[in-house]
């Protein structure tokens, strides 16, 4: 049984041909223990405007704001003309951010980076409406998700406080994928997010592919 489970996580969390699990890719099925494959309010990390846009239509929600923002090609072109390249923007754009409705009284707020293959998700926040017990929270994450870390699950006056990582199957190439709860009768929030460092890696890709037009930095002290 336990190498029917690991093999589940493993084949979850394998880079595929688009990139990495929960970076630039998302995960087909929520592996309970692993965040990067978990789905809140229907998003994972990892997922394409195209398919968070499927998640909201066919959960029936409404974005009530959103930002855009460059493309990762445009990206790479401001930095080659910040540094004396003279390439044309493009001018076309990603999603950044959207403020949602999810039509039940909860609020949902995700939050993308551009990619080279275009906007992904990397991160996402649920504010639910209020008036759940925090046992019944435990339950519903836990049957979800799986068990908590042994070190962040408790319920106090304030409600349920909990974290899913800190497991070795929370952590792919190095880094650290989260789930996070603080949810009880006042409502709260649930953040499910990348590894810290992530938005480093994005940034170390665009100065690769400046580099390639031949635009490098100079240190001025």
């Amino acid at each position: 049984m336990m190498k029917h489970v690991m093999a589940l996580v493993l084949a979850a969390v394998q880079p595929t041909a688009a990139g990495q699990i929960g970076l630039d890719a998302a995960a087909g099925q929520t592996i309970k223990g692993v965040p990067a494959t978990f789905d809140l309010a229907g998003f994972r990390l990892g997922m394409a405007e195209e398919e968070a846009e499927q998640v909201l239509k066919t959960r029936g929600m409404t974005v009530t704001r959103r930002s855009r923002t460059n493309t990762f090609e445009d990206r790479v072109r401001k930095l080659v003309n910040l540094r004396g390249g003279r390439l044309p923007m493009k001018g076309g754009s990603v999603l950044e951010s959207a403020d949602i409705d999810d039509g039940k009284g909860g609020k949902i707020m995700i939050r993308m980076f551009a990619w080279p293959d275009g906007a992904r998700i990397r991160s996402v926040t649920y504010l639910p409406l209020g008036g759940t017990d925090p046992a019944v929270w435990r339950t519903l994450l836990v049957d979800k998700y799986g068990p908590p870390a042994r070190d962040g699950d408790s319920i106090n006056a304030d409600g349920l406080h909990a974290n899913w990582c800190g497991r070795l199957e929370c952590i792919i190439g190095g880094k650290a994928f989260s789930l996070s709860a603080g949810v009880g009768l006042r409502g709260g929030s649930i953040a499910l997010s990348q590894p810290e460092g992530t938005s480093s890696k994005l940034t170390a890709l665009v100065e690769q592919e400046a580099s390639r037009h031949g635009a490098q930095g100079t240190p001025a002290l």
